[in-house]
């Protein structure tokens, strides 16, 4: 069944959306169907939709944990905005496809 998440992340910019993501890796995680990001007033969301909710935790604690860690690592990364972070899942039950 498909599982969307929705992050709103106050206070991230662009470039720190970007140090994230270099650390994902060039390719795409099983399970994504789609991936959509950008700038909202005041930070960054992220909208994905994943296979199943197995394919989002997977990628969740074996790829994103981990790339988010080294981001916090880098120079101009303030980690602390972490706290901040919404999510809000939706399962394919709530999707009209």
């Amino acid at each position: 069944m498909p599982f969307g998440v929705v992050q709103e992340m106050p206070g991230i910019s662009e470039s720190e959306y970007r140090m994230v993501e270099q650390h994902l890796g060039p390719d795409r995680p099983p399970g994504l169907l789609a991936h959509v990001a950008g700038p909202v007033e005041g930070g960054w969301r992220i909208i994905n939709i994943w296979q199943d909710e197995q394919a989002f935790r997977r990628f969740q604690s074996e790829r994103l944990m981990r790339a988010a860690g080294l981001a916090a690592q880098e120079e101009n990364f303030d980690a602390s905005k972490a706290a901040g972070f919404r999510s809000l899942t939706v399962t394919g039950s709530e999707m009209p496809f």
